[in-house]
């Protein structure tokens, strides 16, 4: 695992260069063939390493060193109880904005100013939840949810749905570049090369999601069920976890 993620942090060196570049020049003027050229080499060293990306998490340990590594703050530990009577381990967590996990905060290193390009915004929250055990990355993720409470706004929300831990990353950073005008080309270079690195961190069955709570401080719980194989394809197991708990400082 170490091994993976060492390369991983050497492949974002790539990417925040490729992102560098779409937000320094206009997106009419955008120098196509070198931004390719730039993403075809990140993706070609990527697929040149061994990815343990499916691997099994087997501890809790190892499961809060996944959740560490994008930048997230743990929670509480917690359990599920499954159909077939197992009890896995599980974990949450949480990070607040403005920063982009694994890059930083792109609006200081980029110094942009006149405009939030993180994937997690000021005011907003990635939550993560990895569990222990394989799980099975079905195409509905949304069994996992948040609830969370704003003690100084006293806002809230309840069920709010996750999808994948790597999708939930992507899919932002894929967000902001558009809203910041990056042509089309150079968000999809950057979705393909981010997505890479992301892939290359073991994460089995992780689940994320952004949530927009407001500033002050958020008592949130992740919850909800997930999937994993059973005897037969056609008698998958389900898991309820109960809740992750934690506190994080929104600002």
């Amino acid at each position: 695992m170490s091994r993976s993620f060492r390369f991983t942090i050497a492949s974002v060196a790539a990417s925040a260069a490729l992102v560098g570049g779409a937000v320094a020049a206009p997106a009419a003027h955008a120098d196509t063939s070198r931004d390719a050229a730039a993403a075809r080499a990140a993706l070609h060293e990527v697929a040149a390493q061994p990815n343990d990306a499916a691997s099994v998490i087997d501890s809790i340990d190892e499961a809060n060193a996944v959740l560490k590594k994008l930048g997230i703050t743990p929670f509480t530990p917690t359990k599920g109880l499954c159909t077939d009577l197992s009890m896995p381990s599980a974990v949450g967590g949480a990070m607040p904005g403005s920063i982009t996990p694994l890059l930083g905060d792109l609006n200081k290193s980029l110094r942009v100013k006149d405009k939030d390009i993180n994937a997690i915004q000021k005011g907003e929250v990635l939550y993560g939840f990895v569990p222990v055990d394989k799980f099975s990355d079905t195409k509905d993720k949304s069994g996992m949810r948040v609830a969370w409470f704003n003690v100084n706004t006293l806002d809230g929300g309840f069920g709010e749905p996750m999808k994948g831990l790597g999708d939930s990353i992507v899919d932002a950073v894929d967000a902001r570049l558009k809203e910041a005008d990056v042509s089309a080309l150079v968000r999809t270079l950057a979705r393909k090369t981010l997505g890479s690195v992301v892939a290359a961190i073991p994460a089995n069955g992780a689940r994320g999601g952004i949530v927009k709570t407001g500033s002050g401080t958020v008592l949130s719980a992740i919850y909800g069920t997930m999937q994993k194989a059973g005897g037969s394809e056609d008698a998958p197991v389900t898991c309820y976890f109960f809740p992750s708990l934690g506190i994080a400082t929104v600002k």
